[in-house]
């Protein structure tokens, strides 16, 4: 482990963007998204911060393994958690952690369907089904969507606790990009199903942040915020005019400085010899890919203070270099702290652009190395 590299949690920054969801979504209910450890920034310190200090009581994983953690390790806690992903609610095990650890799987499939309906151990437990309106990824198909609220019908439920889908392209204009709007509209079709029917669903959602951002979907019950609660913007950078959200970046990224010399142009620096683009200094900085700072990061810009360097040559395993030409030289010295991000959500999304690389990847990428330290 590292002591003098970490990430930096904002707990009152995390309480900020909350804020800001709340001022767009007033009357949902929702379902904070804390799958591959609550995007990489520590899953159990995250919902208990959410439970305790927000109000938060509903959250969303992407396996029961996730999910079982978090009633392990919060069992003075109250609330309630869903999986969307890997459910494998057939397998004996799981079916009874489920059952007996108030777990709620949401069904995407009909065996995992047949199988909750046939079982009478779940006769009163919550139906969480899950549609496929265009995503084509996990979700009952559409077409079937008669038959399947005649299967519920005969195993004599007359109502499913939260019916959703998910969509495909929010990060695309919800109004104006087709695969949006005919999932919109599929949705629709699903949901007035069930109302003819005569099948209530208690609960219903649509949105994920990219939706959320831009104010749609806000008529159903519940909206499932991810990335968005962490900072970052989920639509292409084309479409920011069309978003409400202003977030911050949750964490920061500290290390420091190893080493920081003088070279000349051409001098060549670490594995590969690469050879410095002109007069200047390099510093080398505690990150390399053992900690999650990966060799997509070569080329990147980074800031001390408001003094650009770029990351040259190979990273390595443990560290990496930051060059500075000598027209801008920052005022750094060995062992001073070097910032690789910040809260600001620009410059992080900047960061992005350059590595070619999505925010969801930057956070969950760093690895155990990395200390979490919790403000």
């Amino acid at each position: 482990m590292r002591f003098r590299s970490r990430q930096v949690i904002s707990l009152s920054k995390l309480e900020s963007n909350y804020k800001n969801l709340r001022s767009i979504c007033v009357d949902n209910k929702i379902i904070f998204m804390v799958k591959a450890n609550a995007y990489g920034h520590g899953v159990v310190q995250i919902v208990r911060h959410s439970v305790e200090k927000l109000g938060i009581t509903e959250f969303g994983c992407a396996s029961l393994g996730e999910a079982l953690q978090l009633r392990e390790e919060l069992y003075d806690l109250e609330f309630e958690i869903y999986v969307f992903s890997d459910v494998q609610v057939e397998l004996r095990e799981c079916s009874e952690i489920y059952l007996n650890r108030r777990i709620v799987p949401v069904i995407s499939n009909r065996e995992d369907l047949e199988f909750i309906l046939a079982n009478k151990d779940f006769d009163n437990f919550p139906l969480f089904i899950k549609f496929n309106t265009g995503m084509n990824r996990l979700g009952l198909d559409m077409d079937s969507v008669d038959e399947v609220i005649k299967s519920i019908k005969l195993s004599g439920r007359k109502s499913i606790y939260h019916l959703m889908t998910h969509l495909s392209s929010s990060s695309m204009p919800i109004t104006k990009n087709k695969r949006n709007i005919l999932q919109f509209e599929n949705f629709e079709k699903i949901k007035n199903a069930f109302k003819s029917a005569g099948v209530e669903f208690e609960y219903s959602s649509i949105s994920n942040s990219g939706a959320i951002e831009q104010g749609a979907g806000l008529e159903e019950t519940h909206v499932r915020p991810g990335l968005l609660m962490y900072g970052p913007s989920s639509l292409l950078p084309q479409y920011s005019y069309l978003s409400k959200w202003k977030g911050e970046i949750i964490s920061k990224l500290e290390t420091y400085v190893i080493s920081f010399f003088e070279v000349k142009k051409g001098q060549p620096i670490g594995y590969g010899a690469t050879p410095c683009p002109s007069n200047g200094h390099v510093a080398i900085i505690a990150l390399g890919y053992g900690d999650g700072f990966t060799t997509r990061y070569v080329g990147t810009h980074l800031y001390h203070g408001e003094i650009k360097g770029q990351v040259i040559g190979r990273v390595n395993m443990d560290m990496a270099q930051v060059f500075f030409p000598e027209e801008s030289l920052p005022n750094l010295n060995v062992g001073d702290t070097f910032t690789v991000w910040d809260h600001s959500v620009d410059k992080f999304a900047d960061f992005c652009k350059e590595a070619k690389i999505i925010p969801y990847e930057v956070f969950i990428g760093l690895t155990q190395r990395v200390p979490k330290r919790y403000s």
